[in-house]
């Protein structure tokens, strides 16, 4: 079976896993406990603040926060535990009631319970103890850098599956030996056919391509994700001041386009990510994830949570909330989020996931389809839902591959896709990000801070990461002119880029490097 590389986050753990027990008897905390709950106190960031009092008959204590009181002054909440006092943090009432446990924990000190100011609502810490005893837990705000995480994803072992699509006006009549058969996009005449072995698949194959009805057939295969605000100041592809030994002005541009663009009219415009999900119970993104229009093509539900982080950190690039003291700043603030899950936990999907993804951004009225992934072989399939996409003048921005060959990746090297490669904080081609012919533009893709599914920040490099960038200020245009069409965008975005490498377009960086403020400045 083909295998499909999808962009991935390249990240390294700096933190370790902080052995805090979690709470053995979650049904222990009921609802009448936690409205016992104390406010953690308002305190300065030097000084910190200890909670104390006594665990109750059950041995619990109970506190909350709201993160908008502390966010600005750091990124997260430290509490100093000890051998006999365990912490466990909810990120929501509803969290806590339910057992929820949020599931990353940091090592600071040896028992120090570290926790991301990112969420909205209201956030829970539930200590843990003998009844009766007295506890003296010392918290602090602090603030930190974006942390580096390795992001590996499996593929897991499916049952082989045909794509087979009918010629218009013929009926297929047989499915020679499937065990299973499904109407994958009844539009556009596919089935998906499943079968017990690859060798039953394979022989099924021959049969269709000899059939007069059957347009194409090939197998499904798999593909992976190719991988003033607290953190602002480490976006340096938003405005690259020379920071970490970068080139001063390697950016997008954005600070000279949001001057440009002051005062003006934004629309709102929807964006459909095509990736693992969104989170969308973070303050930056309050207002803007419509998990109503998405879907779960992974696990046949009609919410679309992110159980990966690839899809929330390609969100947060495009639409986090601006100048709200939370997380990051986002290209476009007037993003609609449409979350389509086609990959997995593990960052895995498969074509017919991404066909059927395609067309639900279709029907739900995207103007930007953003795929940070893609694979190495070609697919009918999904070439007919592209086409039925362009024509409802979606534009379809995909990534070029992290192989650092000279082919560009696919579906990204489609004639209907707009085509991104990453560059660094020198200006220059990322050495992971393939180039070659079709390649369309380049944009910043190392090393960029956003979020991951569980509230850190995390920096990510890879051409997932140069894609939402191109998708973001595609929507910032359509946003500021809703009557664009997707081919005037497209040759807006091209005109636009910073010329590198050799004089004009080439294959390393197609036609330039993305430039927000001098693609504003070209909508007519």
């Amino acid at each position: 079976m083909r295998t499909w590389i999808a962009g991935s986050l390249a990240l390294g753990l700096i933190c370790s896993t902080l052995p805090v027990k979690a709470l053995e008897k979650q049904e222990m905390i009921r609802p009448a406990t936690l409205m016992k709950a104390k406010e953690v106190p308002a305190f300065s960031k030097q000084a910190g603040s200890a909670l104390t009092g006594r665990f109750d008959s059950d041995g619990f204590a109970v506190w909350y926060f709201d993160a908008k009181e502390f966010v600005a002054k750091g990124t997260h909440f430290e509490f100093e535990l000890d051998y006999d006092t365990y912490g466990t943090m909810f990120a929501s009432k509803a969290d806590a009631e339910a057992g929820r446990v949020y599931n990353r924990y940091y090592q600071v000190t040896d028992d120090t319970l570290y926790f991301p100011l990112s969420w909205s609502g209201r956030q829970y810490l539930v200590l843990e103890g003998y009844p009766g005893d007295r506890y003296s837990v010392p918290a602090y705000v602090s603030r930190y850098e974006p942390i580096e995480e390795s992001m590996t994803a499996a593929v897991k072992a499916v049952k082989p599956a045909l794509l087979v699509q009918t010629r218009s006006g013929a009926m297929r009549a047989q499915s020679f030996g499937a065990s299973k058969v499904e109407s994958l996009a009844s539009e556009l005449r596919i089935e998906r056919l499943v079968y017990n072995s690859y060798a039953d698949a394979e022989a099924a194959k021959k049969k269709f391509e000899r059939s007069n009805s059957v347009a194409f057939t090939e197998f499904d295969a798999p593909i992976q994700a190719f991988g003033v605000d607290a953190y602002q100041k480490h976006q340096w592809s938003l405005q690259n001041t020379g920071q970490k030994k970068g080139l001063k002005g390697a950016d997008i541009g954005f600070v000279a386009m949001q001057k440009r663009i002051k005062g003006k009219k934004l629309s709102a415009t929807k964006v459909a990510v095509l990736d693992s999900g969104i989170n969308p119970t973070y303050a930056d993104f309050a207002g803007k994830v419509r998990m109503d229009l998405g879907y779960d093509f992974i696990n046949g539900d009609k919410t679309a949570w992110d159980d990966n982080g690839h899809g929330s950190h390609v969100a947060g690039i495009i639409a986090a909330g601006g100048n709200n003291t939370y997380g990051m700043t986002g290209i476009n603030p007037m993003t609609t989020l449409i979350p389509i899950k086609v990959l997995d936990e593990s960052g895995a999907g498969s074509v017919s996931g991404l066909v059927k993804g395609i067309q639900h951004a279709t029907k739900q009225g995207a103007r930007v389809i953003n795929m940070s992934l893609g694979g190495s072989s070609s697919s009918k399939s999904i070439e007919s839902a592209l086409a039925a996409a362009v024509k409802k003048t979606i534009l379809i921005v995909a990534a070029s591959g992290n192989e650092g060959r000279g082919t560009v990746a696919y579906p990204a090297r489609s004639k209907y896709v707009l085509s991104v490669g990453a560059t660094g904080r020198k200006d220059t081609k990322a050495s992971f990000s393939n180039y070659g012919t079709g390649l369309d533009l380049v944009a910043p893709g190392v090393s960029i801070p956003s979020y991951l599914a569980d509230g850190e920040l995390l920096y990510g490099s890879g051409t997932s990461m140069a894609t939402p960038h191109v998708a973001g200020v595609a929507s910032l245009m359509i946003s500021l002119k809703p009557s664009l069409k997707a081919s005037s965008v497209e040759s807006i975005l091209k005109k636009s880029a910073k010329d590198l490498g050799k004089k004009g377009y080439d294959t390393s960086y197609g036609a330039g490097r993305l430039n927000t403020d001098n693609a504003v400045k070209l909508i007519p």
